[in-house]
């Protein structure tokens, strides 16, 4: 039974969010979306002109949830080093909690559009903000100004691949891959890699 404290228009963001996860954008419809949520077709499109305006809304409430996430395990009193492995652990494992988030996130976006497009690439943007402080750490010639948007663009092209190809992705188990990926530009190979391995004996 739906919970009557949520509103209808969140109720309808959940439920696309599971449904798009599930099914693949394409193949989902509004039925589904209203019959996970729990509604009368009517209040569905009291909140949103279709499938797509829909999506958009859900894909928007994800990144926030991410974000959030991240912001909750980085700890400002860490090293960046230590942020960095922090927050991307709270991602994986919030995708791993909710596969359904993870691949709406991440995979179903390619899918709906270039507006959705256009917010995956504006959220990865978002993502350099944390990142910044790296430059410090490089100690080679100064870093390309768009590398931070590299670094983070790896990062969610592992995540893609790991959930397109596998069905049942083990996201937690990607970790140090991730973190290799992220922190290579900064502080080198050698030291990303023993990164790598420190993030494999947690």
């Amino acid at each position: 039974m739906p919970d009557v404290a949520v509103s209808p228009r969140q109720r309808i963001l959940e439920a696309t969010i599971l449904v798009v996860g599930r099914r693949g954008y394409r193949d989902a419809t509004v039925a589904e979306v209203i019959a996970e949520a729990g509604i009368a077709p009517i209040a569905f499109h009291q909140h949103f002109e279709g499938k797509h305006d829909c999506f958009l809304a859900a894909y928007d409430l994800v990144i926030e949830r991410v974000f959030a996430t991240v912001d909750d395990n980085c700890d400002r009193r860490k090293n960046w080093l230590e942020r960095v492995h922090n927050g991307l652990e709270a991602i994986v494992e919030l995708f791993a909690l909710e596969p359904e988030l993870a691949r709406t996130a991440v995979v179903e976006v390619a899918a709906a559009g270039i507006d959705a497009r256009r917010r995956h690439w504006t959220a990865i943007a978002r993502f350099t903000e944390y990142l910044v402080e790296g430059h410090a750490l490089a100690r080679a010639k100064p870093l390309p100004s768009s590398i931070s948007l590299m670094a983070a663009g790896a990062v969610s092209g592992l995540i893609f691949e790991e959930l397109l190809t596998n069905p049942q992705a083990k996201l937690p188990a990607l970790l140090p891959d991730l973190l290799f990926a992220l922190l290579v530009p900064y502080i080198g190979p050698r030291e990303a890699a023993a990164e790598m391995r420190r993030a494999s004996t947690r």
